[in-house]
């Protein structure tokens, strides 16, 4: 594995034709080639190029049986993780992401390596780690900015008004209802005491006619006299029993009271016609805050999967929240000058998922 030195910025890559950290593109110094062992040369040098072919299982396959020449080599430790992570360079394996703390060939690298190999696999670890950070973090305002979107600022803002308000609303509307109730309540008491009267009266018409009558039939004899008196009596009661029968009549159909108490219920009844779209109202504005509180739920458990990703070294799920731009932003801040494509993110990602 040959690793080369920029000469602009003065760090270490493995052979390259532009430095990714400055986008310098000349005056590449080679530094020294660790030797390989002769048993393994052809194989080593296979792995190589099978990874640049992008036949990663055929090179890690290979690349056991260098590690029993060369247990300690640690360029091909190196070129495993490679190959694990389906990765051509060590760019792709920053974008991409891996344990770059406790993958045991990362370990390996280090640990068997020194001098400019060992600060370029320091280099690729610190960047990872400085990555994971730098993503959570904007992951987490990625995920505010989301929320923000929503309309729970203006919910916030305005829930405690509009409940006071509407509970007041209510309130007043039931109040209303009660009265109008108490008093339908009350022409209605008196309307049935003013029909009891009057069906009184009939009765005792009724009965105070059957009585005549009955009388009238047990006389044997009746002198004209007598039959007058009778005639003014029966007339008496029939009189009463009409006007109770008028009266009833006008009860039922004229009376003041029944205009009053018709105008009540229309009143009582717009009043409950008042009081369901208010309460209609309550319920699309309860629809409206669940709704905001479903998609701040759906916001968090999105951005929660993702950030279990970050912590997991697996930046992929990263890159299709925050996007190309924001994404390349942190590779910029990390040291990475070379921003990278949506298309070069999906094929190292869709290639690992082979």
């Amino acid at each position: 594995m040959k690793i080369v030195k920029c000469s602009k910025c003065g760090k270490y890559l493995c052979k390259s034709k532009v430095c990714f950290h400055c986008g310098n593109s000349t005056e590449f110094s080679e530094i020294k080639k660790i030797e390989i062992h002769e048993n393994v040369i052809q194989e080593y040098a296979k792995v190589e190029d099978l990874i640049e072919d992008k036949k990663f299982d055929e090179a890690f396959s290979i690349s056991n049986i260098v590690v029993e020449w060369m247990p300690k080599q640690s360029g091909i430790f190196f070129l495993r993780l490679l190959a694990k992570k389906h990765c051509t360079s060590e760019l792709e394996l920053m974008k991409k992401g891996f344990d770059c703390e406790n993958d045991p060939d990362m370990c390996n690298a280090l640990a068997f390596s020194e001098g400019a190999e060992y600060s370029m696999y320091l280099d690729i670890q610190n960047t990872i780690i400085a990555m994971k950070k730098l993503f959570k973090m904007e992951i987490l305002n990625h995920k505010n900015r989301c929320k923000l979107k929503t309309d729970i600022l203006q919910i916030k803002e305005t829930m405690q008004n509009q409940i006071e308000t509407r509970k007041k609303k209510l309130f007043s509307m039931y109040k209303k209802l009660e009265e109008e109730e108490d008093s339908l309540y009350v022409l209605e008491t008196d309307c049935r005491l003013l029909l009891e009267e009057h069906k009184k009266t009939l009765e005792q018409s009724a009965y105070t006619s059957g009585s005549i009558k009955e009388e009238v039939y047990r006389l044997e004899e009746c002198t004209e006299e007598d039959f007058s008196k009778y005639q003014i009596k029966i007339g008496s009661v029939l009189w009463q029993a009409e006007q109770a029968e008028v009266a009833l009549a006008t009860i039922k159909k004229q009376h003041p009271w029944i205009k009053a108490f018709q105008n009540l219920v229309n009143e009582r009844n717009g009043q409950i016609q008042l009081i369901k779209e208010e309460l209609t109202s309550l319920k699309y504005y309860e629809d409206q805050v669940q709704q905001t509180i479903d998609e701040i739920t759906e916001i968090e458990e999105r951005h929660e999967k993702v950030i279990c990703s970050v912590e997991e070294y697996d930046f992929s799920d990263a890159f299709g929240l925050l996007g190309e731009a924001c994404c390349n932003k942190i590779l910029k801040k990390v040291g990475i000058e070379r921003a990278m494509s949506v298309r070069e993110w999906k094929d190292s990602t869709e290639l690992d998922n082979l």
